[in-house]
């Protein structure tokens, strides 16, 4: 039996080489829109509460984990599945659905939730120009102005791949979380304590906190 030659087999170990290379790009473009859905949820009004959260009331909170994680997976999946298959989102879907009683009842809901989002975008810019403030670098107006021009701007301007590639650098910030994680330390004793079993306090304070995480969690 004749052996392959030898520019056989360089050919041969390049296509698999730009195989392998081709593939894993495939695989590095595709987590993009999941990275970015995953992440956006990482907002700075969530930041400020759940850090609120753990100042008052330490690791006693983290156990809402457990009911947030699945409910705010299963709300992603559906909205995704829905979209890919038939082309338009829950709301337009909706609207297509129900009778005429239906949607105006569609409507009211999608224009409380309209209000929500707007407030929820609102204090996500004043968080950025707060922590801008923080940070000595101007008044929290100034910062709040310029960040909901910038974001417009690129919404509006930009195209979605530019706009994907943006968000997706800065979703790559999000692995100073676990930098901490190992860094703090702490009782993981009690960590996995709290996060497994619910602790409840029966107080305005502690209820309060209770529903921000659940709100700016599964936000709107």
């Amino acid at each position: 039996m004749r052996k392959p030659s030898k520019a056989r087999r360089d050919s041969g170990d390049e296509d698999e080489s730009s195989h392998a290379h081709h593939s894993w790009r495939q695989s590095l473009g595709a987590i993009g829109p999941g990275l970015i859905s995953g992440a956006c949820d990482d907002d700075p009004s969530g930041i400020a509460t759940y850090a609120q959260a753990g100042s008052r009331f330490g690791l006693s909170l983290l156990w809402s984990a457990l009911f947030t994680f699945p409910i705010i997976a299963a709300i992603q999946e559906i909205c995704d599945r829905t979209a890919l298959a038939t082309g338009s989102g829950i709301g337009e879907l909706a609207l297509k659905r129900f009778h005429r009683a239906g949607r105006w009842m569609v409507g009211a809901i999608l224009l409380v939730l309209f209000i929500a989002n707007t407030l929820n975008i609102a204090a996500d810019l004043v968080a950025i120009g707060s922590g801008m403030n923080l940070q000595r670098a101007g008044p929290t107006w100034i910062w709040a102005s310029l960040s909901g021009v910038g974001i417009s701007m690129l919404i509006v301007r930009g195209s979605f791949d530019r706009i994907q590639q943006i968000f997706k650098v800065l979703a790559g910030t999000l692995i100073v979380y676990i930098v901490v994680l190992i860094s703090v330390t702490h009782d993981w004793s009690t960590i996995l304590h709290n996060a497994v079993i619910p602790h409840l306090e029966l107080n305005k304070s502690y209820i309060s906190l209770l529903v921000a995480l659940l709100g700016t969690t599964i936000s709107p």
